[in-house]
């Protein structure tokens, strides 16, 4: 059947990709595909809900984002010591589980029109179970591929979540004309399904698990790799610029240019499709022009990206710019796991890998802080607003250029 579907020529390239990889990647691949569907037709718009329906200002709604900055750098950490101790599946799978429950309770509140502390509660958990399995998910990775194809290997796995993160805020956009409630329904049966995929087709990848007592001082030991420390940071930095898509982003171009909430919809689904159709290619670019170059042109493509937010007069200029900012995520993200991947020591793979999460929950959780307070402030003078968050990608691009010429890891 598939042969008649796909030209003979196609389906031998197909097949040779497919048997390039261990088959646990693919069924990654998958699981991502399926949760990030149901992730996307809900995440974008919390915000909004938060901000129209329950009458919050944008500095509140900030401040919520940056408190679960701290819920999500402890599951990085925490995530990333299970991981190296309990194995890969049980903790990926255990926690999409519990997530499942989170999701239809965020249903339940906002159906019973809660308070947003309860919002905002619910909020947290979940923020937290999502950081608490995704070192498990790059550790897999990061075990069952070879370290010369691990570029390839996280685009492959960011190509299967934006897969269905193109689909979810379209389904997000006409859903919440009907309910917000009704979103996590669609979030909690494709956890649902991540998770009995996990437990069917995945076998565990590591089979060294640590044994040492935990000690929090042991944990924090990575930040001594002081190169790697600044290259968390400069990471931090970008995930801050990040951290603008879901939040600052939606409201401006909701509230300040004026589109509809189903143009937001399709604005986020054109950054899944963009990350489907070029992902592999610009892995396969951070494979040729090494780590460090990578991770230098993708702050600058994001840098470039916000910026001309602040020009954007219309719905078809934000299209515009979300290609820009999609482009310096589909550069940025697999080099940078691949240089934690790199960086990581014997037996600490888990370990790095929630020490870098750690970077990044804050920085995505600190951005919407920023963001909101600089929308309050500057949402009349939109060149000076994306102008401010566009110069902090300019100083993590300058710091990826500069920091990364002693590492060799890093590419």
């Amino acid at each position: 059947m598939i042969r008649l579907i796909f030209p003979r020529r196609l389906y031998a390239r197909l097949t040779t990709l497919r048997d390039r990889y261990d088959r646990r990647l693919w069924t990654l691949f998958a699981v991502r595909m399926i949760v990030s569907l149901g992730f996307g037709a809900a995440m974008p718009f919390v915000s909004l809900y938060m901000y129209r329906e329950l009458g919050l200002s944008m500095k509140l709604v900030g401040t919520i984002m940056l408190f679960s900055a701290l819920i999500s750098s402890a599951g990085r950490i925490i995530g990333g010591e299970l991981a190296d101790r309990v194995g890969r599946k049980p903790l990926i799978a255990v926690t999409m589980g519990v997530r499942t429950a989170f999701f239809l309770l965020m249903s339940y509140v906002i159906y019973i029109r809660a308070s947003y502390i309860a919002v905002a509660m619910v909020f947290l958990a979940i923020r937290f179970l999502g950081a608490l399995m995704q070192p498990g998910i790059s550790a897999m990775v990061a075990d069952i591929v070879p370290q010369e194809r691990r570029v390839e290997a996280f685009g492959i796995l960011r190509i299967g979540g934006n897969a269905g993160w193109a689909a979810g805020p379209a389904i997000g956009g006409f859903l919440i004309t009907i309910s917000y409630w009704s979103l996590f329904l669609v979030t909690a049966a494709a956890s649902l399904i991540g998770m009995a995929l996990v437990l069917l087709f995945i076998e565990e990848s590591s089979h060294r698990l640590a044994a040492e007592r935990f000690e929090l001082s042991k944990v924090l030991d990575v930040g001594r790799d002081r190169r790697f420390l600044v290259f968390c940071g400069f990471s931090f930095l970008l995930f801050l610029v990040m951290g603008q898509f879901a939040s600052t982003l939606s409201v401006f171009s909701t509230e300040f240019v004026g589109i509809s909430d189903v143009q937001l919809g399709f604005l986020y689904t054109l950054n899944g499709i963009i990350v489907v159709l070029f992902q592999w290619p610009a892995a396969l670019l951070g494979g040729k022009i090494g780590t460090r170059r990578a991770l230098t042109l993708g702050a600058i493509l994001f840098g470039a990206g916000y910026f001309t937010v602040g020009l954007a007069p219309s719905f078809y200029f934000l299209l515009g710019t979300m290609v820009l900012i999609t482009l310096g995520e589909v550069v940025f993200s697999p080099s940078a796991t691949t240089a934690v991947a790199n960086s990581a020591t014997e037996g600490k793979m888990g370990r790095y890998m929630g020490f870098f999460g750690l970077s990044e929950a804050l920085g995505w959780s600190a951005g919407p802080f920023v963001g909101g307070w600089l929308l309050d402030y500057l949402g009349k003078e939109p060149l000076v607003l994306w102008g401010a968050i566009a110069a902090i990608a300019a100083v993590a691009a300058i710091g990826f250029m500069f920091s990364g010429r002693t590492r060799k890891s890093l590419g």
